[in-house]
């Protein structure tokens, strides 16, 4: 007869691992566990476990609580050294009695004797997370090929740890299959070997200390009694599962170990609070609290507390706001504190694995690690130069089967093709820049999100790109950004204070030096940044081309701005946001010294109503424009001229030039990089010699008709898709391939 597929949890902890667990434990005096002996059998019960074992360190108390019960086998997970260095190992010991228990406590310094007696004894054992520093141990090749000549079972899941560990405990293990294999590791070291077997076998613990994840990993074999389950871990013949294996399985453990030790302590007065976390964290079981959180957050139990953590900074803003106090604002601090806190979990799971790669490469290890480019921009279905090469960077992507995701926050998370929405959870709206919603995404969902990824650009520093920088920074991938925008500037002329703007520009040097590469879209820009203080050696130029298809002078409609507006003649033409940064009032003041030509405004913005107030009639406002008609209302004009000294580009200056416009632009601008005097355009030293230049060109035709035959020589050098491949090429190259160009990506 067929026997059943057994279940057991082989690495778990109860109260009885009664010690400090890290520096931060032992200053509080907090111990490893507080889980009940009863409560670990009772959930491993309902959880589908056939047997029952708990493996605290050094200790045999706590599974001694239930070792009455049906179906428990006394077990405990031994630290044992290597006597000539003192290294540390953790073995994990099963079936045992009360004598075998401190017969194995005698032998725990010297892991050779200590492994010896089992093997004599025929008692069931593995080598619990072989890749996993014990006690500050240094793991290293040597150590790991001592191990292989010791144990015949590996621990290769454990709940506490990524899959990223089982990945390289199995490579290691299944290398070393073979006696002729163990034969040459014992003559190297010199050690006799303790293997009964040619090859590992496997086991998986959820090495639970807290009771809440207890058997979401487990190890199964045939067996219908508990002789059967430890003779099938003598032989070998075991296979692991588990559940997902994240983070919050240790946010889950270690908070709440940290709430039984205060649990206590919290004041009667707020008894609904702990109520509440009482049911969190499994201390207690209402119903009907049960239903109020799983109607309030919607998710996997075993995810509760994570999302809570996730969510609980918003719901504590909206709070405060609705009432401010400084029990609301120190309660945000907690939870702001809490995120921190998983942050560094993600870290410190990111460091073990840099570290189990490390010792697998240097014993042979080899992966091609995937790249993927999350390109992050807070802005995208919006009108202005940010979203549109975010746009068009999705679209390159989609085309040519690049590894780029353009992640952004809207109000319904979700996915498109290269296209990521993370949830907003926080909105509101610019200042100055009311048609700019800053929304605000959860750090945790960021940090999760990019652990997918091997690069990430930050378009903006906006609240995304801040909390994405910070995340990348955690998961230690290469960064980029791109200077977009002279926020500086924008901030000094909307304050009227120089002080704000020299503010700003700390801030935002700060965290510019914080990438590994930023891109600056014209050499102006370039100088500022390095006197700014951004080190030179970051610093690239990020030249952007035009969609030479739909800027075209073909796109020219005659009568054109008379059916569209009622007026005729040559139109003198801007493009652009309508704000004061773009330095409109001398656009305004040309069109007041050339009053007999009309001057159309295309776009819209916070600047539209004072340009209204200014009753000027021969100025004409069309909002926005996008596609086909922004390509015509360029083609059907006369002239462009751009006032703004603030852009760091003048992307629109392009589309002009791609039309065939003359382009008339202040002489120091980033914009005026493109124009080159007299070739293609006019360069203005102020006010009045914009006016001139611009006249210039409305009374002698001919000049305005080289210059437009320049402008189309120079922008065929400019080529938007060739332009914007060699930018993620060069994002996602190291040094040495940058000069490849786009080829490697799309190879």
């Amino acid at each position: 007869m067929r026997k059943r597929l057994a279940r057991a949890d082989l690495h778990l902890h109860s109260k009885a691992s009664n010690l400090p667990g890290g520096w931060f434990s032992a200053l509080i005096n907090c111990p490893e566990s507080y889980a009940e002996p009863k409560e670990i059998y009772n959930r491993l019960k309902q959880r589908g476990m056939t047997f029952v074992t708990i493996t605290d360190h050094n200790t045999i108390d706590g599974v001694l609580e239930i070792a009455h019960l049906p179906d428990v086998f006394i077990s405990c997970e031994y630290t044992v050294s290597f006597p000539e260095d003192k290294s540390k190992v953790h073995i994990l010991v099963y079936g045992i009695d009360e004598y075998t228990h401190r017969e194995l406590l005698e032998l725990r310094n010297n892991v050779y004797e200590f492994v010896k007696y089992l093997k004599e004894k025929h008692i069931a054992h593995s080598l619990a997370h072989p890749l996993y520093s014990v006690q500050e141990t240094k793991i290293t090749p040597e150590l790991v090929e001592k191990f292989i000549l010791l144990f015949d079972n590996w621990e290769i899941v454990n709940g506490t740890r990524g899959d990223y560990s089982q990945r390289y405990e199995e490579w290691i293990a299944k290398t070393y299959d073979g006696w002729h294999k163990i034969w040459h590791l014992a003559e190297k070291h010199k050690i006799e070997p303790l293997r009964i077997r040619p090859n590992i076998a496997f086991t998986a613990g959820s090495d639970d200390h807290g009771g809440m994840d207890v058997g979401r990993t487990y190890t199964a074999c045939p067996a219908d009694t508990v002789e059967e389950f430890l003779n099938c871990l003598r032989e070998g013949k075991t296979e692991v599962y588990t559940q997902p294996l994240g983070e919050e399985r240790l946010l889950n453990m270690t908070l709440r170990v940290f709430y039984m030790h205060i649990r206590d302590r919290i004041p009667k007065e707020e008894s609904e609070l702990k109520n509440i976390l009482d049911q969190v964290f499994y201390v207690s079981n209402n119903p009907l609290v049960e239903l109020l959180l799983s109607s309030t957050f919607k998710v996997d139990r075993s995810l509760l507390l994570k999302e809570i953590i996730k969510r609980l900074p918003f719901m504590v803003v909206h709070r405060l706001v609705k009432e401010p106090s400084l029990t609301n604002l120190g309660a945000l601090v907690a939870a702001i504190g809490l995120q921190t806190f998983y942050g560094s979990l993600v870290y410190m799971r990111k460091e073990e694995e840099s570290n189990m790669q490390s010792i697998s490469s240097l014993m042979g290890f080899t992966t091609e690690q995937s790249r993927r480019l999350a390109y992050i921009t807070d802005t995208y279905f919006e009108i202005n130069g940010v979203a549109r090469t975010a746009r068009i960077v999705r679209d390159l992507s989609i085309k040519h089967g690049l590894p780029v995701d353009v992640i952004t926050v809207h109000d319904k998370p979700g996915k498109e093709e290269n296209l990521i929405f993370l949830k907003s959870y926080l909105e509101f709206p610019l200042p100055y820049y009311q048609e700019l919603k800053v929304r605000v995404p959860s750090f945790v969902d960021v940090l999760d999100l990019l652990k997918n990824y091997s690069h990430v650009h930050v378009a903006t520093p906006s609240a995304l790109g801040i909390l994405a920088t910070i995340s990348a920074k955690i998961l230690g991938l290469k960064t980029s950004t791109t200077f977009h925008t002279d926020i500086p500037s924008y901030v000094e002329k909307y304050t009227e204070s120089l002080s704000a703007g020299q503010r700003t520009w700390t801030l935002l040097t700060m965290f510019m030096n914080l990438f590994d590469k930023v891109y600056v879209p014209s050499e102006k820009y370039r100088s500022i940044l390095v006197q700014k203080g951004v080190k030179e050696e970051k610093l690239r130029l990020l030249y952007r081309g035009v969609d030479r298809g739909l800027f075209s002078p073909s796109k020219k409609k005659q009568d054109y701005w008379k059916r569209k507006l009622g007026i005729e003649g040559k139109v003198i033409l801007y493009v652009g946001r309508l704000a004061k940064e773009k330095n409109l009032d001398l656009l305004l003041h040309v069109a007041k010294k050339l009053s007999n030509y009309n001057f159309v405004l295309v776009g819209d913005g916070p600047y539209k109503e004072q340009i209204l107030k200014t009753k000027l009639s021969n100025v004409h406002l069309t909002g926005y424009l996008v596609g086909e008609e922004l390509a015509t209302a360029y083609a059907s004009s006369y002239i462009f001229v751009f006032p703004s000294h603030t852009d760091t580009y003048g992307q629109v200056v392009l589309e002009a030039l791609a039309c065939g416009l003359p382009v008339v632009a202040l002489k120091g601008s980033a914009s005026s990089e493109h124009i080159q005097d007299y070739h293609n355009g006019l360069l203005a030293e102020g006010p009045e010699d914009l006016v001139k230049k611009v006249e210039l060109l409305l009374m002698n035709e001919d000049l305005r008709d080289t210059l437009s035959r320049g402008a189309l020589e120079y922008i065929n050098s400019l080529d938007l898709e060739q332009t914007y491949l060699s930018f993620i090429n060069s994002i996602m190259e190291d040094e040495l391939y940058e000069s490849v160009g786009c080829s490697s990506l799309l190879s």
